[in-house]
């Protein structure tokens, strides 16, 4: 290695933090000449491992299995635009790739622009034969890189064939779920992330000499920031809605009644002909014209000492 003058260290210094690259000039300075491979100094991050493929040759040389028609379901029931179902077999990296070439050729599977999740559950290198009905139903034995390049090859394609909107979610355990982190971080982009969601199992293994290992990991990725969201609800049950719903207006519409206030302080607002003050401590949670509003369209009932209580309908 070369030696730097202080000069030369504060100005490398000063990129580093800048996240600027170095200059070429002082990579025998930095890196000692038998190094296999020189990696830049920027603020950008790599997953350098053996047998890693370069994301153009990915798409460039993953083969495609052309996909065979075997049978159909609800044939006589088309959805719009031609679109249809489809259950393929086979290996799922030859399946991604076949629709990755149609998307950019004929579209005759009518998917492209049109992917809007994808799920997948991988193998988790565990290194063993699954069975079902006592047979093998696939083998478990990628490990170290090459279950890295394995998980990457596959999110890759699907990166390219997902919606402008669409979304990915991949199920790991905790033994691989930071890799696959880090490798979707690559593929998808870091500022792409949107959930770590941790899934319990109902039961946790015979663990004697640890902490039993009771949960998966489920990744959530967004394409792009214009990914489709829609927010998820479990529906209320019958003794809940006897609980909290107890009111309901003439049409039998159910509502709870809801603290109208916040915490702080704040001036007094107008409801209806009456002008009145929040309690002390709090505001209206509300602005006049918004008030306004919800006494126009009766989401307001006045408790028997005047005070404002708002309506929260079930539906």
């Amino acid at each position: 290695m070369g030696i730097l003058s202080q000069a030369e260290r504060d100005r490398l210094a000063s990129l580093i933090q800048e996240g600027k690259p170095l200059p070429v000039k002082y990579r025998s300075a930095l890196f000692s000449g038998d190094d296999a491979e020189y990696v830049e100094a920027t603020k950008d991050y790599r997953l350098v491992y053996k047998g890693k493929m370069p994301k153009e040759a990915v798409l460039r040389t993953t083969p495609a299995a052309p996909l065979q028609h075997i049978r159909s379901f609800n044939a006589d029931n088309p959805f719009d635009e031609e679109w249809r179902n489809m259950l393929i077999f086979g290996d799922n990296l030859l399946a991604l790739k076949a629709i990755y070439n149609d998307q950019h050729g004929p579209d005759r599977y009518r998917t492209k622009n049109r992917i809007k999740l994808i799920y997948i559950d991988p193998p988790f290198a565990t290194r063993q034969d699954f069975m079902k009905d006592r047979e093998k139903a696939y083998r478990d034995k990628v490990i170290g890189a090459q279950f890295l390049e394995f998980l990457r090859r596959r999110l890759i394609i699907m990166r390219e064939i997902l919606a402008d909107d669409g979304v990915v979610y991949v199920h790991l355990d905790t033994k691989k779920g930071h890799y696959g982190k880090a490798i979707l971080d690559e593929v998808f982009g870091e500022e792409n992330f949107l959930n770590e969601i941790v899934w319990r199992r109902s039961t946790s293994h015979s663990d004697a000499q640890k902490y039993g290992q009771v949960h998966d990991l489920i990744y959530f990725y967004g394409k792009g920031t214009l990914y489709h969201w829609e927010t998820p609800f479990r529906g209320y049950t019958k003794a809940y809605v006897d609980r909290y719903f107890r009111f309901r207006d003439p049409d039998g519409r159910r509502y709870w009644k809801e603290d109208a206030t916040g915490a702080g302080a704040g001036p007094a607002r107008r409801f209806g002909d009456r002008t009145i003050e929040p309690p002390a401590g709090r505001h209206w949670r509300w602005t006049q014209d918004k008030i306004d509003e919800h006494w126009k369209n009766d989401r307001f009932v006045l408790t028997a000492s005047g005070k404002p209580e708002f309506k929260r309908y079930l539906d």
